[in-house]
C-alpha cells in the first residue's frame, strides 16, 4: 500500500547513533566555588570568629567519653543546612571537636540540647525549631548584607569585651541588632 502523501529527504533520518557532541572544558583560571558558595563561606568564617570570641570555650557542660578536644568549632544547634538559621548566632556555639561529632553523630543524646534549654529556656529553643522548619536560602545580595552586618558586630565585638552577640539571622539582615 502506498502513501499519499510525500516525506521529503532532510526529514528521513539516515543515522543510526546521535551526532558526538565536544565536552564543555572548565575556563582557566576560573573558580570552581560559585560567587554564591564563597559568599557563604565568608559569612561563616566571619560568624565562626563572632562565636568564637564570644563563647571562649565549649559550652557543653559534660564532657565526651575521652574529654574535651583542642579542637575548636562552631557548632550549630540545628542543622547548618538549615537555610533559615544557618546564620542565626542563638543557633551557633563554640564545641569542642568531640561534641560537635557527638551531637551530630550519636542519636539520643541531647547535652548540647540540653545545655541550650538550661541556659536559654524552651522558649528560645522553640523559637528556633520553629524558624528552622522554615524553608527558605539566602540570595547572593542578601548574603552580602549579612556579611557587612557581621563585620560591624565583630568590630563592636571588638571594642568591648562585655558586648555578647546573641541575635537572630533577621535581626542580623535588617540590622535591628545595632539597637539593642
Amino acid at each position: 500500500m502506498e502513501a499519499d502523501y510525500f516525506i521529503p529527504a532532510e526529514f528521513i533520518l539516515l543515522r543510526t547513533k546521535p551526532k558526538p557532541v565536544k565536552a564543555i572544558k572548565p575556563k582557566k583560571g576560573v573558580s570552581k566555588v560559585s560567587s554564591h558558595g564563597a559568599l557563604i563561606k565568608r559569612a561563616h568564617s566571619i560568624m565562626r570568629d563572632i562565636v568564637m570570641e564570644r563563647d571562649g570555650r565549649c559550652v557543653v557542660d559534660v564532657p565526651p567519653l575521652h574529654g574535651h578536644t583542642s579542637t575548636r568549632q562552631a557548632g550549630h544547634l540545628f542543622a547548618s543546612t538549615k537555610g533559615s538559621v544557618r546564620f542565626d548566632l542563638w543557633n551557633v556555639h563554640e564545641q569542642c571537636s568531640g561534641c560537635n561529632k557527638r551531637h551530630s553523630y550519636a542519636p539520643g543524646t541531647h547535652y548540647y540540647i540540653d545545655w541550650f534549654v538550661g541556659r536559654f529556656g524552651k522558649e528560645e529553643y522553640h523559637r528556633i525549631f520553629m524558624e528552622s522548619n522554615r524553608v527558605g536560602s539566602l540570595k547572593s545580595y542578601e548574603l552580602e548584607e549579612l556579611i557587612a552586618q557581621f563585620k560591624l558586630i565583630r568590630a563592636r565585638q571588638l571594642e568591648g569585651k562585655d558586648f555578647r552577640p546573641y541575635f537572630t539571622q533577621t535581626e542580623i539582615l535588617s540590622g535591628a541588632w545595632s539597637t539593642k
